[in-house]
């Protein structure tokens, strides 16, 4: 069974003309009713005749005048239609998802990735929700910043409920770049433009960008700057965790990372660059949380991206098998 909730999937109509315009609620795609019911006890649609489209809604009355709890609230449009994005498990639509796929019992296994409903407290961090991890511990359901403008997918601006790195806002340019933002997409029109070919990751500052932070809020201790306690690489080497900013492709030699090796590679893994030039000719390309791991999860262990660097691209690589081969994406040992 693919579809979580079928019931909830009659606002196609309704939601089709904007969905694929940019990030849906937030600004004139912020449409109440979408989400709320004021009295849980709607018998037709918004027109003036009772007619249109209009979301199921469970029968019991749910807090915030939901139509149902967030996550089958969420699931009813993101999962299953060709109209939204699909984030659970199986894509209904054609692309190569960006951030991969979520999991939850029934749609699969915990160690692929984030797991909607789950209690465990996130690795390299001590946040956790004791009433299981929902779709808006990481989105702001209104698309709000506190600090202004439209953030990155509605991605929150406290992740997690821990304002770890105050000032976030994982912004974004859209057709043409701008190297102050985080994220580049090549266009937000179209089926597919949430796809991984359309995404590409900006480098604004030493940390790396917000979208850095972002992860941060809750994974703490997998990210900080070379020579931070948590992380090593004072020097260079001695690394005691993976760099996620601050440490380029190639940049220490000596049989360690390979800008060559990576250029080498036909399918390389998101990375992000200062210059906005990602073929390496600025030696300024710096592996980060996504270069690594799906953002929502995939079928691998961990949402690691096998990526080998041949054959056709997937949410869990290409033609790569196993972890090696995403290791060797960048580093000179066994290749």
């Amino acid at each position: 069974m693919k579809q979580f909730l079928a019931t909830f999937a009659v606002i196609a109509l309704v939601m089709a003309p904007l969905a694929l315009a940019g990030d849906y609620h937030t600004g004139s795609t912020l449409i109440c009713s979408d989400c709320h019911i004021m009295h849980a006890s709607q018998a037709h649609g918004y027109n003036a005749d009772g007619s249109g489209n209009y979301a199921a809604y469970d029968a019991t009355p749910h807090e915030y005048l939901l139509r149902n709890s967030p996550n089958a609230l969420c699931l009813s449009c993101h999962d299953g239609q060709n109209w939204a994005p699909d984030v659970l498990y199986t894509n209904t639509n054609s692309d190569v998802r960006a951030a991969g796929a979520l999991n939850m019992p029934g749609f699969g296994l915990d160690p692929t990735g984030h797991t909607l409903g789950s209690t465990d407290v996130a690795p390299g961090g001590t946040w956790s929700n004791a009433q299981g991890l929902e779709c808006v511990d990481c989105h702001q359901q209104h698309g709000y910043n506190p600090n202004g403008g439209n953030p990155y997918r509605n991605l929150h601006y406290s992740p997690g409920g821990a304002y770890a790195y105050p000032g976030i806002i994982v912004d974004y340019a859209v057709g043409t770049n701008d190297l102050t933002k985080d994220v580049y997409e090549v266009t937000d029109t179209g089926p597919n433009h949430y796809s991984w070919d359309n995404v590409f990751y900006n480098e604004p500052d030493s940390y790396g960008s917000d979208y850095v932070r972002f992860c941060g809020g809750c994974h703490t201790n997998f990210h900080g700057l070379p020579g931070d306690a948590n992380m090593g690489g004072a020097t260079g080497t001695e690394w005691l965790r993976h760099p996620v900013s601050g440490a380029d492709i190639g940049a220490q030699g000596g049989g360690h990372s390979s800008l060559a090796v990576f250029q080498g590679h036909t399918n390389q893994v998101k990375v992000m660059s200062a210059s906005g030039d990602w073929t390496g000719a600025n030696n300024d390309l710096t592996p980060s949380c996504m270069s690594c791991h799906k953002a929502h999860g995939n079928q691998n262990a961990f949402a690691l991206i096998f990526m080998s660097g041949t054959g056709t691209v997937t949410e869990e690589g290409d033609d790569g098998t196993q972890a090696r081969d995403l290791c060797n994406q960048c580093h000179v040992q066994g290749n």
